[in-house]
């Protein structure tokens, strides 16, 4: 008898072979059979018609707070994702002093756009060290496996106080206690180490996070300390990673000397070393000559992966998120109304003639300096933005950019703008993709994508809560890639399969999952492929003391389940939450 059998679906298993209609059987939290099975189970899942493919592996996420008061862990929940690994870009909540944790609210608000009134409200703060975090995670149960990388800047301030935070060269002394605390972390159970070099990471207070301009001594003796341990994974932001969303354009040998600090990381700690990339506008073809120089230093024996997004990297704008209407005076006035009210009210010509005429207020009137600064730079930069409709496209005909509109209107684009948030409810967006949207397609992420070294990361789960929702990006990689793209050449299911599950596995030493094989664990979603799709775009009102977030969530799973529990059956949330700490190279993850 065993616990379920999944029934007549099409395997996609993970590791880029091709499909083949198996039934599964699982017993136990494992796979026990693949093949035809006669026997019986307490459950059948019916899968005709469906790919059965093993849980997504969420390397990049940031739902480091999150973890402490969500069990859902949306959006990823509902987007296929069994496994989520924050503590990315060097930021996150451990290890810390006490005096230390508004720094690291402060980092995180500024680096990820996570509000400090939420962190503040849903942080409990019960640990100091590293290990003491993972054990407070691991008191708790979520719909997913949650595990974490030991992030550079907490650490940099747990040892070096507020030297560390001013950014002075770390001394030897500095240096043997990074590397204690890096092997303890290490031991306890972190997937690896994350640090960030990006010039536009700074807290919300304006300040440079603490490891942005570390020596590679620095770097190197972490990663010497990571790699002593013979597991975890060095993830880093190179230099210059946003540039065209700041308008910050570093020169191309330069992000290509980028690379030669990441061999010498890989050189010192023999472990898989994966920095972030993106195509750019103002460098198109960079992204090549970055993954030329990875691949030649795979064939000297170095593990190094570019990870990639599957889609335009950029931000949405919306009426309870950002936008370039929010510090001008007729638009404060009513900027407490709920959104439906609110747009109305926008729509009163009075007053949409007075917002559109208006400057933004000064510094001190403004609702904060970061909205009063958002507004400003995007209204520099509107002939980016298309508008978003149903159903949702992310790689948009031109005619929906809002310089197109405007001229084939006869309006500004400021006012297409106005006009696409004022209508209906107010829930309508318009989307920027600053980075892997060079010559207005996605043919630079297809390439990407389709190269054997890269893994695929950036959902960003749990950050940016106002202008981002990548997370849904897993989704995406089936949907659009391997079954809906109609302006370029796509891929085959199975490799995008293999990029969410066995590819990250493998490069995360998570040897137990990722793959549909007799013996490993029964991470696995049934997904209706024809029905697969991703909804628009959502501003839900969920955090701690009711805070909004955009959410998006995907339809056609018919179930996912972790370690053999169902979590979502149709697309709806079972109430299981069978999802708990992964520790890297302990017995549950070995």
């Amino acid at each position: 008898m065993y616990d379920i059998i999944i029934r007549g679906g099409t395997v996609v298993d993970g590791t880029g072979a091709a499909p083949h209609r198996a039934d599964v059987a699982i017993s136990a939290g494992k796979i026990a059979a693949i093949g035809t099975i006669d026997g019986a189970a307490r459950e059948v899942i019916e899968a005709e018609g469906a790919l059965v493919t093993p849980g997504f592996i969420d390397i990049h996420t940031h739902y480091d707070g999150q973890f402490i008061w969500d069990d859902t862990l949306e959006p990823s929940f509902s987007n296929g994702v069994t496994t989520a690994i924050a503590g990315n870009c060097g930021v996150g909540f451990a290890p810390v002093q006490q005096k230390d944790r508004t720094r690291l609210v402060e980092m995180m608000e500024g680096v990820e756009d996570i509000p400090g009134i939420v962190l503040d409200e849903g942080l409990d703060w019960s640990w100091t060290s590293f290990p003491d975090y993972l054990d407070r995670l691991d008191r708790r149960r979520y719909t997913m496996d949650v595990a974490a990388h030991l992030p550079h800047a907490p650490l940099r301030v747990f040892v070096m106080g507020d030297r560390g935070l001013a950014h002075e060269p770390a001394n030897d002394d500095d240096l043997a206690e990074m590397q204690r605390v890096v092997r303890e972390a290490m031991a306890a159970g972190a997937v690896g180490v994350s640090g960030s070099r990006i010039l536009e990471h700074k807290s919300s207070k304006g300040e440079f996070v603490p490891g942005t301009f570390a020596e590679d001594r620095e770097l190197i003796a972490i990663a010497e300390a990571m790699g002593e341990t013979g597991k975890g994974v060095f993830q880093i932001v190179p230099l210059g990673c946003s540039g065209d969303t700041v308008g910050t354009q570093i020169p191309t040998e330069e992000r290509l000397s980028e690379h030669d600090r990441f061999e010498r990381i890989a050189e010192a700690c023999g472990r898989p070393v994966t920095y972030l990339l993106h195509s750019h506008n103002h460098a198109p073809e960079e992204w090549r000559e970055m993954i030329a120089a990875s691949e030649a230093a795979q064939r000297r024996g170095l593990d190094i992966h570019p990870q990639v997004a599957a889609r335009g990297v950029g931000l949405l704008l919306s009426l309870d998120g950002y936008h370039i209407f929010q510090a001008r005076p007729s638009y404060m006035a009513i900027a407490h109304l709920p959104r439906a009210e609110r747009a109305a009210a926008m729509r009163v010509p009075e007053r949409r003639a007075a917002i559109l005429s208006e400057a933004n207020v000064g510094p001190d009137e403004a609702p904060t300096r970061r909205i009063l600064g958002l507004a400003e730079r995007f209204a520099q930069v509107l002939d980016r933005f298309y508008v978003m409709q149903p159903p949702v496209n992310y790689e948009p005909d031109e005619s929906l950019r809002l310089d197109r509109i405007a001229t084939a209107t006869g309006r500004t684009m400021d006012e297409v703008l106005y006009d696409t948030l004022a209508d209906g409810d107010g829930s309508r967006m318009v989307a920027d993709f600053a980075m892997n949207y060079t010559g207005g397609n996605l043919d630079s992420v297809h390439d990407m994508l389709a190269h054997p070294d890269t893994i695929s990361g950036l959902g960003d789960g749990g950050a940016h809560l106002l202008m981002v929702c990548d997370a849904a990006m897993t989704t995406f990689h089936l949907s659009f890639w391997a079954r809906d793209r109609s302006r370029g050449p796509t891929l085959p299911v199975e490799a995008m399969v293999a990029k969410l599950t066995g590819k990250s596995a493998e490069v995360y030493g998570l040897h137990d999952r990722g793959v549909i094989a007799v013996g490993k664990r029964a991470d696995i979603n049934v997904i209706d492929f024809e029905k697969l799709d991703s909804e628009m775009p959502e501003m839900v009102f969920d955090l701690p003391l009711g805070s909004g977030r955009l959410v998006q969530r995907a339809t056609g799973y018919r179930a996912t389940m972790v370690n053999g529990v169902v979590t979502r059956r149709n697309d709806l949330d079972t109430g299981a939450r069978p999802g708990r700490l992964v520790r890297a190279g302990h017995a549950e993850a070995a």
